[in-house]
């Protein structure tokens, strides 16, 4: 029997923690046409940090990894370092991956200087440390469309100190920051739930691997396929456009389930979960998914 693994996840700083968010918005921020922050508003850190980590505690258990939050994940309260420190260390986690975004400075402005990925580790880590904080940036720099990438660094390296919830944890322990809140490349992205899952799969990939255990993709969800009728069209009995089989016709606006596409020479057919047949030409009708 293969060996069950545990996995301490960090939600970086809290809700409540001071300084802690992006610059201003100078323009309002859509996300696959739906507005998600208004200009002059901030996204808080911790919302990009409670996402991705809940993605990644997903991605870990499909993969048969089991995992423990260290933060409060509800971003009620901002728990102290020392408290997730200890949470871990009595929990006897295998690893632990404390998830971040970064700033060159306070927020105040958009800065084009500084951007890109980097991976943390304390200095006098275990060769375990350095281990996974080289595989989190294989795996990221591989899945994810960095203008640039730091590696893997000392934590005094670039803050002058040590970071407390490295130095403090007793199992092998990286932080990551996927970008930087005032680099707007990168910050518009914080929000973006497709972006924090694809982070946190890039980094599972790097836990398997770190474990030695099979990384198992996510299965997408069947979608259902609908037609929206753009111009009254005929309805066919059968899957062909004879008179004959013309046995009434729907008005535009309406939206049916297809539950086949039937490939003719010229143009093709839908066939709905009616049991008719109607043309699948986009002039006429227009596919969605859901």
């Amino acid at each position: 029997m293969s060996k069950k693994y545990l996995v301490a996840i960090d939600a970086g700083h809290g809700m409540h923690t001071e300084g802690k968010q992006s610059v201003p918005m100078s323009k309002n921020l859509y996300i696959d046409n739906e507005l998600v922050r208004a200009k002059g508003k901030i996204i808080k850190e911790n919302e990009w940090n409670r996402g991705v980590s809940e993605y990644l505690a997903a991605a870990l258990k499909r993969c048969g990894i089991d995992t423990m939050f260290t933060a409060d994940m509800t971003g009620k309260t901002d728990i102290a370092l020392s408290t997730r420190a200890s949470k871990a260390n009595k929990a006897k986690a295998d690893i632990l991956i404390s998830n971040h975004y970064n700033a060159i400075g306070s927020c105040a402005k958009w800065q084009t200087r500084v951007k890109g990925l980097l991976v943390l580790r304390t200095k006098n880590c275990s060769e375990k440390s350095i281990k996974l904080g080289k595989l989190a940036v294989k795996h990221l720099k591989k899945d994810i469309d960095y203008e640039y990438s730091y590696g893997l660094m000392r934590d005094v390296d670039m803050s002058g100190f040590t970071l407390a919830i490295l130095r403090q944890t007793t199992m092998p322990a990286i932080l990551i920051e996927y970008g930087f809140m005032d680099y707007w490349n990168e910050a518009k992205l914080m929000l973006d739930k497709k972006h924090q899952e694809k982070c946190a799969e890039a980094v599972a990939k790097a836990v398997c691997e770190y474990f030695g255990v099979t990384y198992i993709e996510k299965q997408e969800a069947n979608k259902t396929k609908y037609v929206r009728i753009l111009k009254d069209i005929n309805i066919h009995s059968k899957p062909d456009f004879d008179a004959a089989n013309v046995i009434g016709k729907v008005t535009a606006g309406g939206a049916y389930t297809v539950v086949e596409t039937i490939k003719r020479t010229g143009t093709d057919m839908y066939k709905l979960k009616s049991g008719v047949y109607i043309t699948a030409s986009p002039k006429h009708v227009e596919v969605f998914e859901k």
